[in-house]
């Protein structure tokens, strides 16, 4: 398995990294930064994960990359989940948690494989607790396959806390292929991309909001548009309608 990396910027100029060894051949971490965007303030080292602080230069906004390196055995891993439960709750700031977890959420994320329902129960808790969100893969729905292929399962994954998603809801996750590991590289972008109109995203978590459906129905009445196509018409009116619940009328 070759390591996570946490990697921004162009390409140029120096870079920063910290790293936790591995434990004969197993395990064994590497996060690197483009240091004239991301200056770092501080870190935690533990065998399974490595937690580095610091903040986007020019925002001066807190971000929190978190590499993990999950153990095999379930309660293990629930050990893990507890620690980097606390480490998030007790760190503001954006958060961006991605690697290997030795896990899968449901039973659709693995093939020709055994399904423990304690470990992804215990998997979900963790990121139902620490209040993180995991975008959709793009590219293939396995990360990881036996040298026989017949064996595959989605270990590798990013997951992120609400502020990063407020930030940048239509950033995307891509699988890419895998040449010399088991596991395939996986790639968060944050950076917009034209592919035409925007998707209508919508969150169950709106409905409970103060003036959600008063903006809703206030700016379905309020929209007006010349434009004759009805599929165009209705795209407009989606996104007015978007518009409108991102000027922060909701409270």
């Amino acid at each position: 398995m070759f390591p996570t990396l946490f990697c921004q910027g162009t390409g140029v100029g120096g870079f920063g990294f910290e790293t936790v060894d591995s434990s004969g051949l197993s395990g064994g971490l590497i996060s690197v930064w483009d240091e004239s965007i991301f200056a770092v303030e501080g870190n935690n080292k533990h065998r399974n994960f490595l937690h580095v602080r610091g903040k986007l230069k020019g925002s001066n906004r807190v971000v929190n990359l978190l590499n993990v390196y999950a153990p095999q055995g379930i309660q293990a891993k629930k050990e893990i989940w507890d620690l980097i439960c606390d480490l998030i709750l007790s760190n503001d700031g954006l958060w961006v948690v991605c690697g290997d977890f030795n896990a899968v959420r449901f039973r659709e994320e693995k093939r020709n494989c055994s399904f423990k329902p304690s470990c992804a129960s215990n998997f979900n808790s963790l990121i139902y607790d620490a209040g993180l969100i995991e975008y959709e893969m793009r590219g293939r729905k396995f990360t990881w396959q036996s040298e026989n292929s017949q064996k595959m399962s989605k270990l590798d994954r990013f997951l992120v806390n609400s502020d990063f998603f407020n930030d940048w809801p239509e950033a995307r996750v891509q699988a890419l292929p895998s040449l010399w590991s088991d596991h395939c590289p996986i790639v968060l972008t944050s950076k917009s991309a034209n592919f035409g109109a925007r998707p209508f995203r919508f969150f169950n978590s709106w409905l409970g909001r103060e003036g959600f459906k008063e903006v809703v129905e206030e700016a379905c009445l309020s929209f007006s548009a010349s434009e004759c196509n009805p599929d165009v018409r209705l795209i407009k009116k989606l996104g007015y309608v978007r518009s409108k619940l991102k000027s922060g009328e909701m409270r």
